[in-house]
């Protein structure tokens, strides 16, 4: 997962991830996931692009897939302090160092205590593996290995027929024709069931007759009540690559934030979420025997598919490479966590809120592969006047200490200045000229997103001068605030900016624009409110046009304008300023040619 950024079990290890068991299994190598960086903050309803990189590809030909976008809320999630795996101890789960919760925790503890206490689901496809009896044994984990307090029969199938504390954002298909199963075994909208009242070191059935004859009670958990998840083919992406997509752009999904009315948490302050993407591929062996979904009637020897097996082919035998615990995969990554706050005093519902961020890592592409180097999400934004951006990025401070970049090394920092398009390498200067070019028309705005709230800064040449002249140095020290050094942490919240003047506006960081081998720039488009009349506020003018002459129309216009609660003078505010392009005319700003 790119933005928000991923974690892939990773937290505060400077390189690669140390415990692939922190907190669920991600099936990725070590090299994913980004390092722990103070928590993101997004507005309730805001405007948040998810993106991600697929290492065995989607929507094309060669794999049958599908990716799940899911989210969870709550006051115990947390990213914890330290690698260790989360204890299976009711005594110690919730351990604290100086008040801070120790552990990572995603799914609660309650949660995996229910999931290995339920007998797994007979009726789903298990090859020729010898998989265990309990919900934490699958397929893909026979031996129950655990995750943190995942449930693994609920991470490696969907849609799951037990509660699951995830919330459904979309389901990216390779065949539009499931999306009505999808959305109608989502748990935004159907209850789901499960069996309570077995004594404790009991097996739990998992369906209800033989729950009722073991003497317990078939209860169920209601639907969230949320709208069912969006549903559509998911973008191509080549397989065993990591890269974009057709259109050049990293796989994204443009999520809505959701509000107090769906998540009190927010309300009350106590929104701690997580986003998740599940990935999941198989191939065309697995359809089963009802050429749609394989379940256990393809199990034993009727299964498709066994270990590595040797098959004829034109008179000579040659070897498969299979594995049927891996034909058929769930990938995934998490976010860490991040807060969903109110709306501020001022800021209604209605208002349109999108989220600017920064996404990748110190490095060159090597070096942070299979992340990415330094970008703006989204690279491109356009928005309507009077919208609202919220400016705000987080990184962090163990990156690896080789890995290249501008200022002190192992931190991330990120800054915005204005450019004069997306070839240029210099900042826009505010002057007279420019000033209404501008994408923050106030110097107090600019100030910030250059200088990201930095203090104790030192003047260059006097670093210089103090450090005989030795350039590596001055770069490393904490005063520099050229480099952005003196930003106490890697989290910077530019807060909510109203966009005042239409127009595209192009911007850079300072600190990691490498223009010879790098670049870290992004766009913003502006574009004029739509004031169009309606269709009987048109008639009217037309007939009014028709039945005066100009003089007159001239004078209902100045009349309404030095009296704008009038009716004539609300009509007349209606009238859209003259405009070319979806630019005010008088602006003198660029013409716009297209509103990407």
């Amino acid at each position: 997962m790119q933005n928000p950024r991923g974690c892939n079990d990773r937290l505060n290890e400077e390189g690669d991830r140390q415990n692939d068991k922190r907190l669920f299994d991600s099936e990725n190598n070590a090299r994913g996931g980004y390092c722990w960086g103070p928590a993101m903050k997004y507005y309730e309803g805001s405007i948040l692009p998810i993106e991600w990189t697929a290492q065995h590809g989607c929507g094309g030909p060669h794999v049958t897939c599908n990716e799940v976008i899911q989210y969870m809320c709550d006051s115990e999630i947390r990213d914890g302090t330290e690698t260790t795996t989360i204890p299976d101890d009711v005594a110690q789960y919730n351990a604290k160092t100086n008040g801070v919760y120790r552990y990572g925790m995603n799914e609660g503890y309650q949660y995996y205590q229910d999931c290995k206490a339920r007998e797994r689901n007979k009726g789903i496809f298990i090859a020729d593996q010898n998989v265990g009896n309990k919900a934490i044994n699958t397929r893909q984990n026979p031996g129950g290995t655990r995750y943190g307090f995942e449930c693994t029969e609920e991470r490696d199938h969907y849609p799951y027929w037990h509660p699951s504390p995830w919330k459904d954002i979309a389901v990216l298909v390779d065949k539009q024709e499931h999306c009505a199963f999808y959305q109608a075994e989502s748990q935004n909208v159907k209850s789901k069931n499960y069996c309570t009242g077995i004594a404790a070191g009991t097996t739990v059935p998992n369906y209800e007759s033989a729950c009722l004859s073991a003497g317990g009670t078939w209860a169920t958990a209601p639907a969230f009540g949320i709208p069912a998840p969006e549903c559509r083919v998911a973008d191509f992406s080549r397989d065993n690559h990591l890269g974009n997509t057709l259109n050049g752009e990293t796989a994204n999904y443009t999520w809505i934030l959701p509000t107090t009315k769906t998540e009190p948490c927010i309300e009350a302050g106590t929104c701690n979420c997580v986003l998740r993407i599940r990935y999941n591929i198989t191939t065309n062996e697995s359809a089963g025997l009802t050429g749609e979904f394989i379940d256990s009637r393809s199990n034993g020897a009727n299964s498709p598919i066994t270990n590595n097996p040797t098959v004829d082919v034109e008179g000579g035998e040659v070897t498969l490479a299979l594995n049927t615990a891996q034909f058929g995969r769930t990938f995934q990554d998490r976010s860490y966590m991040f807060n969903i706050l109110p709306r501020p005093n001022g800021v209604s519902d209605s208002k349109k809120i999108y989220n600017l961020n920064v996404r990748g890592k110190r490095g060159n592409i090597v070096q942070t592969y299979p992340a990415t180097e330094y970008d703006f999400v989204p690279g491109r934004l356009s928005v309507t006047e009077d919208d609202i951006v919220h400016f705000q990025w987080t990184g962090c401070d163990t990156n690896p200490q080789g890995n290249q970049g501008e200022g002190k090394v192992k931190t991330d920092r990120s800054n915005i200045v204005q450019i004069l398009d997306l070839d240029s390498n210099i900042p826009v200067i505010a002057t007279n000229d420019t000033v209404e070019k501008l994408l923050f028309d106030s110097e107090y705005l600019r100030t910030r997103m250059a200088l990201i709230d930095q203090t104790g800064c030192v003047p260059v040449a006097t670093l210089l001068s103090q450090n005989g002249n030795n350039a590596n140095a001055v770069n490393q020290l904490d005063t520099n605030c050229a480099k952005l050094n003196a930003a106490k942490t890697p989290y910077f919240d530019g807060g909510l900016v109203k966009m005042n003047q239409t127009g595209k506006f192009t911007y850079m960081s300072t600190r990691n624009n490498n223009f010879s081998n790098r670049t870290q720039k992004g766009q913003l488009t502006v574009v004029a409110k739509d004031n169009s009349l309606s269709a009987g506020a048109i008639i009217a003018i037309v007939v009014v046009s028709i039945a005066v002459v100009a003089g007159a129309i001239g004078g209902l216009v100045f009349y309404g304008k030095k009296n704008p609660h009038s009716a004539i003078g609300r009509a007349v505010d209606k009238i859209p300023t003259p405009s070319l392009g979806g630019v005010s005319i008088h602006r003198r700003l660029p013409l716009l040619n297209d509103h990407n």
